[in-house]
């Protein structure tokens, strides 16, 4: 499943959805994205170090329903957001824009088109996790709606941070 818009600021710059079967095409933005927590995390670089793209999107696809989006500049793939729906709930799973490429809109084009379709789904509710290390990244989150319900904190047997 393929449909493309253009940004109109920028004529190079194309938001398309892609489907389930096209997800290979953000495998290196999505390692971007594991490394950059992987470089941040405090308590879980042993879980980054070891996770693999194979292993997220495995987990990704067993979701009732799978939206994805890729941001493409002269068919160079920029930035992706992955957003699922289970049951009446809906996620955004996956945000990443090339550090190279930030500051010109590109997240909030791809968070507003996930939205779009969570939103088109009659998701009830509709949230996103933060990784520890990336707290930069609340205020993105907030200025969509989104506010902190929940701090979750994790302990591992044996693990003392």
């Amino acid at each position: 499943m393929r449909g493309t818009d253009v940004i109109p600021e920028e004529d190079a710059l194309k938001i398309e959805a892609i489907g389930k079967e096209d997800l290979e095409a953000i495998r290196t933005l999505w390692e971007g994205l594991n490394a950059h927590h992987l470089a941040r995390s405090t308590y879980f670089k042993d879980h980054y170090s070891t996770f693999t793209f194979e292993r997220r999107m495995e987990v990704l696809v067993r979701r009732d329903l799978l939206f994805a989006y890729i941001a493409q500049d002269d068919d160079r793939t920029i930035g992706y957001c992955i957003a699922t729906v289970d049951g009446s709930a809906g996620e955004v799973d996956s945000l990443f824009v090339d550090a190279a490429c930030r500051g010109r809109g590109i997240g909030e084009a791809l968070m507003s088109r996930a939205l779009e379709r969570l939103e088109a789904q009659n998701c009830e509710t509709v949230r996103v996790s933060i990784a520890e290390g990336n707290e930069d990244a609340l205020g993105f989150y907030r200025r969509f709606g989104f506010a902190e319900r929940l701090t979750v904190m994790q302990r591992r047997q044996g693990k003392v941070w």
